[in-house]
């Protein structure tokens, strides 16, 4: 066989790893983007945890971005907070569970829920 035909059957390089790399990070940032704009919508701008009326100031994953890729930018996982209720959520004074579309599960000491009640 000719050189001809091992040039047109050869096998593309693959693309560089930094190119890979860079549009992973956009299609992420388009999806992170949308994800939000879900979560601001659906959660009126207000923070979830029942009885409180404080305006969200962030958006908290339900199911940390580490732990899980496929619910990265997961409406449902996503929850809008106050800037105080999600101290403690990291803190560890209150957990977090459920699914954000339909019903979340707030679970911990009480007490220090009750200064936003």
């Amino acid at each position: 066989m000719s050189d001809d035909y091992y040039r047109t059957c050869a096998i593309p390089k693959p693309e560089p790893r930094c190119v890979t790399k860079k549009r992973r990070d956009k299609v992420d940032a388009r999806d992170e983007r949308a994800c939000r704009e879900i979560v601001r919508k659906r959660d009126h701008g207000r923070c979830r945890i029942p009885g409180c009326t404080e305006r969200a100031a962030e958006a908290h994953h339900i199911v940390y971005r580490s732990k899980s890729r496929a619910r990265r930018w997961d409406p449902a996982n996503l929850v809008s907070l106050c800037a105080d209720h999600h101290r403690l959520r990291h803190a560890g004074v209150i957990s977090i569970s459920g699914n954000a579309d339909e019903e979340i599960i707030v679970t911990g000491d009480v007490n220090r829920l009750r200064f936003r009640l």
